[in-house]
């Protein structure tokens, strides 16, 4: 009974997904009693879970030996992303969280490999798209539990809908708003891609967009406009509708050329944001200072951020006009370079190139009937990573949809007779 209630349900899947998804995190604070102003990390439950989910994902890697090896083998630019991101990290004497934290990280990247290999993208969806129902009817259901209880926003600025940020149990607003971003770009594909289902996804389309703007994350709103462009726009050209789609790509071009002639805080204001994107234009104007220093390997991963007392972030807090603790340069491609250096960074952007064509690739050549997602999630990730650092967060959605993308949305793997390159689709 237990097995047929495990592959009906797939548990681990449904579970991983929540976890990486980031949206049962605080739960963990509220069943243990801790605030929700603290890390979701601090709990004993949550850190029990993610290790059985480490388990199973290490059971099921086992299980599949052979397919795994084959698909690493074949993965030149990850393996050397991956000894340079160790290498780096050693050079520069990685303390013992980090390190944890770098396994993690590479840990992640094995279930987007699982991802890969065992679910094809329609199965991928449908989990996502049940997940986000669940979790948006919990989303509003909590809200006269903790909407008025908890200060998703230290500076209280408004959200586009006027009201006070609400994130949740996702415990901050950027969270949520990649969250629901996500799920409202999901739906709207289900919705270009499904005629069965169309009356809910337009439904739970217009719900998750409320939810969206609720949250206050101006970046996640911005990164889904882009997306949803960028979908729409491959969808009129895989549909063969290449006179259509030429038309609609100079529409966009000449939007952007209009855009780019307005001045950058009438812009800003648009998304209830300042010129200075909430410190984030200090920070970038002092990374190079920092890159420069160690331009070849980097810091290694955690090592500029480092809790000990001599860390190089320290000298970034005296620097900064404010006494702020940092965690990041809340941009992943300065992170990266910053962690990984030339080498290390410049070989993790070459895979998100990869991971692109990959997904360009699986909307043009696949049968599956939500052949967009895998490109419109991407170029979601793509966008979310240029304000934020959750390309490298470990044990984040983003990093799993990077990786999945680039070993290929479907990889096309069966023991000896695989025949497996980056782009590979199934049904291609």
């Amino acid at each position: 009974m237990v097995r047929e209630l495990y592959a009906r349900l797939e548990i681990f899947l449904y579970a991983y997904l929540a976890m990486v998804l980031g949206c049962v995190y605080y739960l963990f604070n509220y069943i243990e009693g801790i605030p929700f102003s603290e890390r979701a990390g601090e709990s004993q439950l949550f850190r029990i879970f993610w290790v059985c989910l480490y388990g199973v994902l290490i059971f099921k890697v086992i299980s599949q030996a052979r397919t795994f090896v084959y698909l690493f083998r074949h993965s030149l630019l990850l393996l050397c992303f991956l000894f340079l991101a160790v290498a780096s990290s050693i050079y520069n004497g990685i303390q013992l969280e980090d390190a944890i934290k770098l396994a993690m990280y590479f840990l992640t990247i094995l279930f987007a490999s699982w991802l890969a290999i065992n679910l094809s993208v329609d199965d991928l969806v449908e989990a996502l798209y049940r997940i986000g129902a669940v979790v948006l009817v919990a989303h509003v259901l909590l809200f006269p539990l903790v909407g008025s209880a908890i200060d998703y926003d230290a500076l209280h600025r408004s959200t586009v809908l006027g009201t006070e940020p609400y994130a949740g149990v996702f415990g901050h607003k950027n969270i949520a708003g990649s969250f629901f971003a996500m799920m409202s770009l999901i739906s709207f594909i289900r919705l270009l891609s499904s005629k069965r289902s169309r009356p809910w996804s337009a439904l739970f389309l217009m719900l998750h967009l409320v939810a969206l703007a609720a949250a206050g994350a101006a970046g996640a709103i911005v990164g889904l406009a882009g997306a949803t462009v960028v979908t729409i726009g491959i969808y009129l050209a895989a549909a063969s509708n290449r006179q259509i789609a030429s038309v609609y790509w100079l529409a966009i071009a000449g939007l952007v050329l209009l855009m780019l002639s307005i001045p950058q805080e009438d812009m800003y204001e648009l998304v209830g944001r300042t010129a200075g994107l909430t410190g984030r234009s200090f920070l970038w104007s002092v990374w190079p200072y920092f890159f420069w220093q160690k331009p070849w390997l980097g810091y290694g991963f955690g090592g500029f951020f480092s809790s000990l007392s001599d860390a190089p972030v320290t000298e970034l807090t005296r620097m900064a006009p404010w006494n702020t603790v940092y965690a990041s340069f809340e941009n992943s491609y300065l992170d990266v370079l910053l962690q990984f250096g030339i080498l290390g960074g410049g070989v993790y952007i070459v895979m998100m190139l990869v991971a692109i064509a990959s997904a360009i690739r699986f909307a043009f050549g696949s049968a599956e009937g939500f052949r967009l997602v895998p490109i419109g999630l991407l170029t979601l990730t793509v966008i979310l990573g240029i304000n934020d650092s959750s390309l490298m967060l470990h044990n984040y959605i983003t990093c799993a949809i990077t990786f999945w993308c680039y070993f290929g949305p479907e990889a096309q793997l069966s023991g000896a007779e695989a025949r497996h390159a980056p782009l590979a689709v199934r049904g291609a």
